[in-house]
């Protein structure tokens, strides 16, 4: 067996002399996530009630701006990031329960533009949840948990606007039963 495994690791040395070549390319276009959640069809706009994917600067320039009279809530996540993949049924249920404000996902590894934006707003742990408000960052925080998350954006939100109560429980999907 030992004798077997030696024969194939001699084969694959390169001749003496010989140039090893090593091919590495780009990926031309984003990688796919990993995150189930991700495969839902992207919306054509930003409205509230769900949550929009960002795939281009540009998008953010557009939510930010089609959205001046909204609360708008950005997580900036990764593909890989565990904590980010356990947090998203809660942000899609906060989503629902957000009804005036907008809230979208930036998945920073999906692109080379989306990097380097995270990496401008100073993001350097996922999840981090961005606030606007008139097109102006009025909160940020960071983490998967909404014991976190949800006193800083209650605070944010307009009296007028569903969501101020909202509590961590509020938070559970409503079709599961833990009796």
């Amino acid at each position: 067996m030992l004798a077997q495994q030696a024969s194939r690791l001699q084969a694959r040395r390169p001749a003496p002399g010989a140039r090893r070549v090593v091919i590495r390319s780009a990926l031309d276009t984003p990688r796919q996530s990993v995150d189930p959640m991700a495969a839902k069809p992207r919306a054509a706009k930003a409205e509230p009630g769900g949550v929009w994917s960002i795939q281009t600067p540009e998008d953010v320039d557009k939510v930010l701006g089609e959205n001046k009279d909204r609360l708008v809530l950005i997580m900036c996540k990764a593909s890989h990031c565990k904590p980010c993949k356990t947090f998203m049924p809660k942000y899609y249920r906060m989503a629902e329960l957000l009804e005036d404000s907008v809230l979208c996902e930036l998945t920073g590894d999906m692109s080379q533009e989306l990097k380097k934006m995270m990496i401008s707003w100073g993001v350097k742990s996922t999840p981090t949840f961005r606030m606007y408000r008139n097109g102006e960052l009025v909160g940020s925080t960071t983490g998967s948990k909404e014991t976190k998350l949800l006193p800083v954006l209650t605070e944010l939100l307009l009296d007028t606007e569903k969501g101020k109560r909202m509590q961590p429980e509020d938070l559970e999907d409503p079709t599961t039963d833990d009796d």
